[in-house]
C-alpha cells in the first residue's frame, strides 16, 4: 500500500525525500498521512470480519467449463451420458430411438429377448421395463401370419424358337440372332 504525506504548514505533498519542495519544512509526526494509521482496536475489528467472510458458506455457481468451437463460438463441456443401444433379435437392426418399441425394419415389437447394450442384467434378470413378453400373443400372432402358406400362380418364361432355323429368340427381340427371320405366326412358343 502506498502512503502519502502532505506538509502541516502548506498543504503541499511530500515527494520522494523527507523536505517539502515549496516551504522547505522538514517531515515531521504533524505532518498528516493517507491513509490513516489504524488503532490496534480497529486491526483486531477488521481481522474478525474477515474470519466472519471466511466462515460464511456461499452457494457456489456452478461453473461452466467452455472450449472455443473450430466452427466459432464455443462448446461446453457436458457430463457423461450412458448410451444405451437396442437391436432386435429377429433381424440384427437396432431400435432408433432406443426408447421405440416397433422395429422399423421388420416390425417387430420389442420383447426380452432383444439385447441391450450395455446389459444390466443383476438390475433386471427377466427383461427390461416396456419389453413385451417373448411368448406374448403378439409375438405368436405374427410368428403365425409370417408361418402361413399363400398360394401363388407359379411364374414361366416365354420363350420364343425360329420357325426356320429353330434358333431361340431373345426377350423382347423381334428378329432372330442366328437367321434374321422376323418373329411372325408360325413361331414357336414355348411354353
Amino acid at each position: 500500500m502506498r502512503v502519502h504525506r502532505t506538509c502541516h504548514h502548506c498543504g503541499t505533498t511530500y515527494g520522494a525525500d523527507k523536505v517539502c519542495a515549496k516551504c522547505e519544512h522538514k517531515r515531521c509526526k504533524k505532518c498528516p498521512r493517507y491513509p490513516k494509521k489504524k488503532t490496534p482496536a480497529e486491526k483486531a475489528q477488521q481481522q474478525k470480519e474477515k474470519e466472519l467472510e471466511a466462515a460464511k458458506v456461499l452457494p457456489k455457481k456452478k461453473r461452466v467449463l467452455t472450449i472455443p468451437s473450430r466452427n466459432g463460438g464455443e462448446l461446453a463441456y457436458q457430463p457423461a451420458k450412458q448410451r444405451v443401444r437396442r437391436t432386435c433379435h429377429k433381424c440384427k437392426a437396432l431400435f432408433i430411438p432406443p426408447t421405440a418399441t416397433i422395429c422399423e425394419s421388420c416390425r417387430h415389437i420389442r420383447c426380452t429377448k432383444c439385447p441391450r447394450e450395455p446389459a444390466k442384467l443383476n438390475k433386471w434378470p427377466n427383461g427390461y421395463p416396456g419389453d413385451a413378453e417373448y411368448d406374448s400373443e403378439t409375438e405368436l400372432e405374427r410368428e403365425v401370419e409370417r408361418s402361413r402358406r399363400i398360394w401363388r400362380k407359379p411364374r414361366t418364361r416365354v420363350r420364343w424358337e425360329c420357325e426356320e432355323c429353330s434358333g431361340i429368340f431373345l426377350d423382347g427381340s423381334l428378329q432372330c440372332p442366328r437367321c434374321g427371320h422376323a418373329k411372325c405366326d408360325k413361331c414357336i412358343r414355348k411354353p
